[in-house]
This record gives structure tokens, sequence and C-alpha cells, in this order.
């Protein structure tokens, strides 16, 4: 329960920071996407589930506030999750390289899949414009923040969060 309500309320944070701080710090209108970021992060710390839901959950907020049709950027969303939560087993807290490959690729898919729906059905087909101007730069931005808020949610999972398991005192009795 502690884990759910925790999830729930860094994904408000998370959606708040992308949303009102971030837009001060933009980079010709560039903000991070730090609801990728969480999605990704949660996946690949937590399995397939936990990543799924949370890809649902980030994507239905930003739905709800930008998009004129529920379920679009929460089924993106959805999909992103689950890919990571499927790299659960190659998880440790210690290695810094994968979950940012998976940050990467993430947001990767989410720009290209933005290319898709609202450029190239819409007659724009200059993909190096946005490659240059949108693609690359959101991606570094959040690249950049993703290791700075790495670390600190996996000191938040593993310290608060997750409770170490105990031995059971007859195991101990022996």
């Amino acid at each position: 329960m502690k884990k759910w309500i925790t999830s729930i309320l860094i994904i408000i944070l998370m959606f708040l920071l992308q949303t009102s701080v971030f837009r001060f710090f933009s980079f010709g209108g560039i903000v991070p996407n730090l609801l990728i970021m969480i999605t990704c992060i949660y996946g690949f710390m937590r399995g397939e589930h936990d990543g799924l839901l949370t890809g649902f959950f980030c994507g239905l907020l930003m739905d709800i506030f930008y998009m004129d049709v529920l379920g679009f950027y929460a089924l993106i969303y959805m999909y992103i999750g689950f890919l990571c939560g499927m790299s659960h087993k190659l998880f440790y807290k210690q290695d810094f390289k994968l979950p940012i490959i998976a940050i990467i690729l993430g947001d990767l898919s989410y720009s290209f899949i933005n290319f898709l729906f609202f450029y190239l059905l819409n007659g724009n087909f200059n993909v190096r414009f946005y490659a240059t101007s949108i693609l690359l730069p959101e991606l570094f931005y959040t690249l950049g923040v993703s290791i700075v808020f790495y670390p600190l949610l996996i000191l938040l999972e593993f310290k608060f969060i997750t409770v170490p398991w105990k031995k059971r005192e007859k195991d101990t009795q022996k």
C-alpha cells in the first residue's frame, strides 16, 4: 500500500514539475519528459505490471490535460512501461547504464510515435527539422535530468518503500 501511495505522489510530483517548474527552464520550448523517465525507471525497477500501471497513469494525466481524446498517451506510456518492465530481470541498483538506456529508448519511441501521428499525418515530412529541433533536444534534456533524478528514486525505493526481508525466528534458532 505504501508503495502505491508513494508512486502516485511521485507521478503527480513529476507531472507538476514537467508542466510547471521546468517550463521556466525550457530550452527553445523544450522541457524534459519526466513522465517517460518515471515510467521507464519504475518499469525497469519493479517489472512489467508496475511499469504498465505507471505508464497508464502517466499517460492518463497527459491525456486529461493536453489531449481532446482520452487514451492516446495512456496507450503509448503503457507500452513503454511494459517494454521497460520486460528487462526487469537485468536490474541491479548499482548499475547506472541500463536504466539510462531504457530512458533513451523510451523517449525515442515516444518522440517517434508523436512524429508519426502529429507531424507526418499532418503533411509535415521534414524529419531533419523534427529531429534537430524537438527530438534530440528533448532526449538530451530528459537524459540530463534523469541522471540527477535516478539516484534519488533508487534511494527512495530501497530505503523507504521496499522493506528488507527479515529472517524468521525459526531460521535463526538453528
